[in-house]
């Protein structure tokens, strides 16, 4: 046998034994940042009523601005501390996305939730996480 198909044959073998990918993606440390939502939107349905009525034009421009997001993300940090405890699911699946979020100095107030209104803090949240979602992919940095 020469040495060419030795090479070849040794190619085949190490090829069989190695691990393939067969189609899935590879696994990483990333932050699933989908599930992350995904769990706050579950949690917010089960202790949270529906909210009532809209926000209005100010409300969404306040949400997204891309220099109020992580001063946003401070009022639904402390409003779910205030309220669910800071150890709560709500409260941990938020911190999550402060390091990758802007840290830019706002130069106006972040959002307003009315005190102790669970359907407000509900109605602005998910609004709000579907422009962090968007926000994340526009930077590539959305992992399902």
């Amino acid at each position: 046998m020469s040495s060419l198909s030795i090479l070849h044959l040794l190619l085949l073998l190490l090829a069989l034994h190695a691990p393939q990918a067969k189609g899935l993606p590879v696994v990483t440390s990333r932050t699933p940042y989908s599930m992350l939502m995904k769990e706050i939107m579950d949690d917010l349905k089960k202790i949270t009523p529906s909210p009532e009525g809209s926000l209005n034009s100010d409300e969404k421009n306040f949400l997204t601005k891309e220099s109020l997001l992580q001063a946003n993300l401070k009022v639904f940090m402390t409003f779910a501390t205030d309220t669910f405890g800071s150890d709560s699911k709500i409260m941990k699946n938020l911190k999550e996305f402060q390091p990758v979020l802007p840290t830019a100095t706002p130069t106006e107030d972040p959002i307003f939730i009315e005190n102790k209104n669970l359907g407000d803090f509900r109605m602005k949240l998910e609004e709000y996480l579907v422009i962090i979602r968007n926000y994340l992919k526009s930077k590539n940095i959305w992992f399902s």
